[in-house]
């Protein structure tokens, strides 16, 4: 089965997207196969609202544990299997927390595990930035060459984030980014059409 790994900064919509994406393929119950740091599994099984109220906050690395989901994505008559994995933030500098680094560890050792590789970013960072964040230039550095890297460009339904897309736009490959809202499922469709392409 194909993986398919989230990652970026805290923060970024990562959970949301993952919850949502899955909402969106028809999910009405998600099963999570959480990995722990120490290396063993554990299956949980969330409703949709209460993934939302316990996986997601508004505080950075909420997000501790390599978890994935299994989803179906159709075509035609069949449909087509994929690992949806959520990841811990990736930060620029070293974490305090100990927990927090290993989870990064995770996260950085499932990035070459993973045939395909959502990239997120928060748009609503260029308010105040012209460039990328030194995390997110280093993973569009490693992996922007590759066919299963896309760029999910987040939070388009927050206002003037139109602007912030342009801004990203002359920064990397406009080929490379896919317009989103984790929340709304904005842009879904040509995420959906990505995955189809590279399974």
């Amino acid at each position: 089965m194909v993986s398919v790994l989230i990652v970026g900064q805290p923060n970024v919509g990562k959970t949301s997207f993952a919850i949502n994406f899955a909402n969106y393929l028809g999910v009405e119950k998600l099963k999570l196969l959480v990995r722990q740091p120490a290396g063993f599994l554990a299956i949980r099984t969330y409703q949709l609202e209460e993934a939302y109220e316990e996986l997601v906050a508004v505080e950075p690395h909420k997000t501790t544990k390599i978890q994935s989901v299994q989803l179906k994505l159709p075509i035609g008559k069949k449909d087509k299997k994929v690992r949806l994995i959520d990841s811990c933030g990736l930060v620029d500098e070293i974490h305090s927390k100990q927990k927090i680094r290993r989870a990064m560890a995770q996260t950085l050792d499932q990035l070459f595990q993973s045939q395909i590789i959502l990239h997120m970013v928060d748009l609503s960072q260029f308010n105040y930035f012209s460039q990328l964040k030194k995390i997110d230039q280093a993973l569009y550095n490693l992996f922007h060459q590759q066919s299963g890297y896309k760029i999910l460009a987040n939070k388009l339904d927050l206002d003037r984030q139109e602007r912030n897309l342009i801004k990203l736009k002359n920064l990397i490959d406009q080929k490379l980014i896919i317009a989103i809202s984790a929340l709304s499922q904005q842009g879904f469709t040509e995420v959906k059409a990505f995955l189809l392409e590279n399974v």
